[in-house]
């Protein structure tokens, strides 16, 4: 009976030290994204150990396309990630309930634009011509608005063909499109080929001049269910993203180092601290003071949100995405 009783109580120890390291555990974070440069607060959080001492065993995966990453993060196979508006907005109107609108974290007006070949020199030349655009991106909608400030329509009067960034470079070097709209650094890197030159750039559009924004600008998105389970875990999560933030605002340089030694390292140094530069950074009182109100992005959303459904035709109907809202989440005194 003795050793039946002694038993038991290794097992209950056993346990109770099973349970114990369990609560202790890192939660896993896998964070998705891409090479732009919008994705420096989330490099810098992990390397510097901000989630880490959060709580979290953060790592970082690279996916392409906005709307992979929100599928992720919607399925929980990631926990968090930094997609492009339009992305978010079209899931939201087909009733994707499952993730949280959380923020912006830059403001990068400039860097996406129209790259065209040597022969087309003006916008009105794109006319009947094969234009290279991602669709249901914000390089879509920055499109639309350029040629429409010159009489085209660019669903109507363009031969545009859906391509991702990867595809673009190759694809406008050896003069299979004659113009893309694109983003950095492939913007960049466009301009190098020989007779390439820019059209216009999203800062030249309509939404520029009424909302100060991208057309499509970087919106944070969360996974739903593990907000509901623990808000406070949550927020010590998005804490850590924003002390992120705060340092590529605060330590430009080094901050340019760490994303040049992992995850850009292609380009040099100077080069990521020069894209950095070009960022209005975003920080989470900036997300209750500004960014989430009707005078920030829930105005350019509203306008984003009509043109997607009545010009664009990429949604059936407008989603009311204040439901998709979750700012409590988001400190408000960093």
């Amino acid at each position: 009976m003795k050793i039946i009783r002694a038993l038991i109580v290794c097992m209950v120890v056993l346990s109770l030290l099973v349970i114990s390291s369990a609560t202790f555990a890192a939660d896993k974070a896998i964070i998705v994204g891409s090479s732009w440069y919008g994705h420096a607060p989330a490099w810098v959080a992990i390397e510097k150990g901000y989630f880490a001492e959060a709580g979290f065993d953060a790592e970082y995966r690279f996916v392409a396309d906005s709307a992979d990453r929100l599928t992720a993060v919607s399925t929980g196979s990631a926990l968090f990630g930094s997609i492009g508006e339009l992305a978010m907005i079209t899931a939201m109107a087909l009733g994707n309930d499952r993730f949280y609108w959380v923020g912006s974290q830059d403001i990068a007006p400039g860097w996406e634009g129209i790259v065209a070949q040597e022969w087309i020199k003006s916008i009105k030349d794109l006319k009947g011509k094969r234009v290279a655009v991602q669709f249901g991106s914000s390089c879509d909608l920055t499109l639309y608005l350029l040629a429409k400030e010159h009489g085209l329509d660019s669903y109507r009067d363009m031969q545009l063909i859906n391509m991702s960034y990867s595809e673009m470079y190759p694809a406008f070097v050896n003069g299979n499109i004659d113009a893309a709209v694109i983003w950095e650094p492939t913007f960049s890197l466009l301009q190098e080929v020989p007779g390439a030159h820019v059209l216009g750039k999203d800062s030249d559009t309509e939404i520029y001049r009424k909302f100060k924004s991208m057309t499509g600008p970087d919106v944070l998105v969360i996974n739903k269910a593990f907000v509901d389970r623990n808000p406070e875990k949550a927020k010590a999560f998005m804490t850590a993203y924003f002390k992120g933030v705060q340092f590529v605002i605060d330590h430009p340089e080094e901050a340019a180092q760490i994303i040049k030694a992992k995850y850009i390292p292609e380009q040099t140094v100077e080069q990521i601290l020069e894209g950095l530069k070009g960022f209005i950074w975003l920080t989470a009182r900036d997300q209750h003071q500004q960014v989430m109100t009707d005078q920030g992005l829930f105005g350019q959303i509203e306008y984003v949100i009509k043109f997607m459904k009545d010009t664009a035709k990429r949604i059936y109907r407008e989603p009311n995405y204040r439901n998709w809202v979750r700012l409590d989440i988001v400190p408000s005194d960093l």
